[in-house]
């Protein structure tokens, strides 16, 4: 998603143009995520450490919990919702008959179904994956905003997130949610945008998407209502800033309101093949070939990672 030169004969992968709806963005993504080995090389090597850090059933439920298993030592699957919110979410658990290494998890912002496509190769079997997106998509379970999530309360082991919190109108309304709708012990991962003086330089120049680090997060004043970080429009109005934002410079806020989500994990990454790759809207730099010679460079630059990251990876955990 980076190195954008607003190709003129181009559908935009990033930003709706005058003729696209925020699905033909989807379509676009999906399609040029087939063309590009080294960028899928990347997100599943994003991909991988996310799901290297889910959280298990086994960490999940109590002792009493696994007493109820049974002589079989596995986690029953999940207890379908209620009638009432959504039949359509109840629907897709209840279909749940795996086991459940992973338990539910739920991917926010699934877009073109990349991650779906990774979780379904390498984890078959190992969780009930349920994914969403704010618009319909052919790729994804179902329709669903992240601020408003149609799961009644403890009812997530699991959320995903690969490039969305940055795209959330109220961030803060979207961790009350996931605070609501994950088990004790359950897990938020996410894969965003880091605003490193370099990154920041690059996505300046050739990115469409703002960097607005001056925004603020936290209402001011104790009742107010937190402001929005966003610029922009619709669903792909966005702040590349907001993940940095949350997790370093607010993090003391962040932790303060909310204290059941502990911080587990804040890494940065991507220094160097990430924009080479081109992303998903920029010219490849960099060929496919070459990328298996470069991979040991990205691990020794790591002390530099403040100034050069692209990526930031956080794992929260409720721990209610």
């Amino acid at each position: 998603m980076i190195f954008n030169f607003r190709f003129l004969f181009m559908a935009s992968p990033t930003v709706p143009t005058a003729s696209q709806s925020e699905s033909d963005v989807l379509d676009v993504r999906a399609e040029i995520w087939q063309k590009r080995p080294l960028l899928r090389d990347i997100y599943h090597r994003y991909f991988a450490e996310m799901c290297d850090h889910l959280a298990t059933t086994a960490m999940i439920y109590d002792d009493q919990s696994r007493d109820r298993e049974g002589a079989t030592g596995t986690v029953p699957p999940p207890p379908p919702l209620p009638h009432g919110r959504s039949l359509t979410v109840a629907a897709l658990i209840s279909k749940c008959n795996c086991p459940q290494n992973f338990g539910t998890i739920l991917e926010i912002g699934g877009g073109s179904g990349n991650f779906k496509e990774y979780f379904h190769a390498h984890h078959a079997n190992q969780g009930m994956l349920i994914t969403s997106d704010i618009v319909p998509t052919p790729h994804c379970d179902l329709a669903a905003d992240a601020m408003a999530l149609p799961f009644h309360d403890n009812t997530l082991d699991n959320i995903v997130m690969m490039d969305v919190l940055h795209h959330i109108p109220f961030p803060l309304k979207f961790f009350a949610e996931a605070q609501r709708t994950l088990r004790p012990g359950g897990r938020i991962l996410m894969t965003e945008p880091y605003i490193s003086p370099i990154s920041r330089l690059l996505f300046k120049l050739a990115h469409p998407e703002p960097v607005d680090l001056s925004t603020t997060i936290f209402a001011s004043q104790p009742g107010a209502p937190d402001p929005s970080p966003l610029r922009g429009q619709g669903a792909f109005a966005s702040n590349q800033a907001t993940p940095t934002l949350i997790f370093y410079r607010d993090l003391p806020q962040f932790q303060q309101r909310f204290r059941n989500l502990k911080l587990i994990l804040r890494k940065r990454r991507s220094l160097l093949l990430y924009p080479l790759s081109g992303g998903f809207s920029g010219p490849k730099l960099l060929p496919h070939t070459l990328a298996k010679l470069l991979w040991p460079l990205e691990k020794i630059l790591s002390p530099l990672s403040p100034l050069l990251a692209f990526r930031l990876l956080i794992v929260l955990e409720n721990s209610r």
